[in-house]
């Protein structure tokens, strides 16, 4: 039985190589256009400030909690 689980676990690791080199591939055909992560490092950024003010109002009190 033990084999069994082996040879299940070693089928599942082989078919997620295989689904992982199809998207490398993938994405090597396609370069993305720089501007992408240009605006997703901006929105990251904003998120981060957001939270970070919120976090800071968090600690004095300020947020109200319903």
């Amino acid at each position: 039985m033990h084999s069994y689980y082996t040879f299940i676990a070693l089928e599942l690791a082989r078919e997620r190589t295989a689904e992982a080199d199809r998207e490398r591939l993938a994405a090597l055909a396609h370069p993305r256009s720089t501007e992408v992560g240009v605006v997703r490092r901006v929105v990251a950024r904003f998120a981060v400030a957001v939270a970070r003010a919120a976090d800071e109002r968090l600690v004095r009190g300020e947020l109200a909690v319903h």
